[in-house]
């Protein structure tokens, strides 16, 4: 085949398979857009899921603190000393005094007030836990009428007063969390007791009565929950003007 004509063949295929190596050019490349698009795509599903994953973790770590603050609180509430002080009877018993006892019958007669106390007390804060506010509120009397030095009492005047704060009746719950700070200021309640007395005060509209309660549970009571929810209502009052 002469020269000529080999050059015409040779360029006739060249045009015959020109279309074809376009198109698979275009092809490649549309696959390789859509991959680019599919691989940010995903990449931006994965990011957002670890951040929605995170979030979550975020509020069970809330959750898990929350919960072992309620525990550690009801621990509190319940632990009753093994050996605690003798608790005087009843003001209203007509029960002469019980003759001098052996040795053995008196520790055996304190066992048995110290089962009294904490089941009295049980009672009461069963109540509350129950939502019968009311009766919380006459059970938790009577404990600290008949056991007013037990060593519970500083628990039973304040979960008084929250039964108390949640029926809305301020003097009353303000009282009870006033024994707590005043009476008993060692007590693993006092913190919570002057955090509700500042809140109380900000129930009654008494925002400088509020605002000395909540520094001074920040103050007395830095690094706790109870300082924190102080601080945060704290911040409250300054964003709505009241301080």
């Amino acid at each position: 085949m002469a020269v000529p004509e080999r050059l015409s063949l040779l360029a006739a295929l060249a045009l015959v398979a020109a279309p074809g190596l376009a198109a698979d050019r275009d092809l490649e490349a549309r696959v390789q857009a859509l991959e680019r698009r599919l691989s940010s795509r995903v990449l931006m599903e994965m990011l957002q899921r670890l951040d929605q994953l995170q979030q979550e973790v975020q509020a069970l770590r809330g959750q898990v603190e929350t919960l072992q603050y309620q525990v550690a609180r009801l621990s509190q509430a319940q632990n009753v000393p093994a050996a605690p002080a003798p608790v005087p009877a009843p003001p209203e018993t007509t029960v002469p005094p019980p003759e001098p006892a052996p040795a053995a019958t008196v520790q055996a007669d304190g066992a048995a007030t110290a089962e009294a106390v904490q089941r009295a007390y049980r009672q009461a804060f069963d109540q509350l836990q129950a939502g019968h506010y009311d009766a919380a509120i006459d059970a938790f009397s009577e404990f600290l009428q008949r056991y007013p030095e037990a060593p519970l009492a500083a628990n039973a005047y304040y979960w008084l007063g929250e039964a108390y704060y949640v029926k809305r009746d301020f003097p009353a719950a303000a009282e009870a969390f006033r024994q707590v700070v005043e009476r008993f200021p060692a007590s693993p309640k006092a913190a919570d007791a002057l955090l509700k007395l500042g809140y109380v005060a900000f129930e009654q509209g008494r925002w400088e009565g509020a605002r000395r309660r909540l520094q001074a549970v920040v103050e007395r009571f830095p690094g706790t929950r109870a300082a924190r929810l102080a601080a945060d209502r704290l911040e409250r009052m300054r964003r709505e003007g009241r301080i």
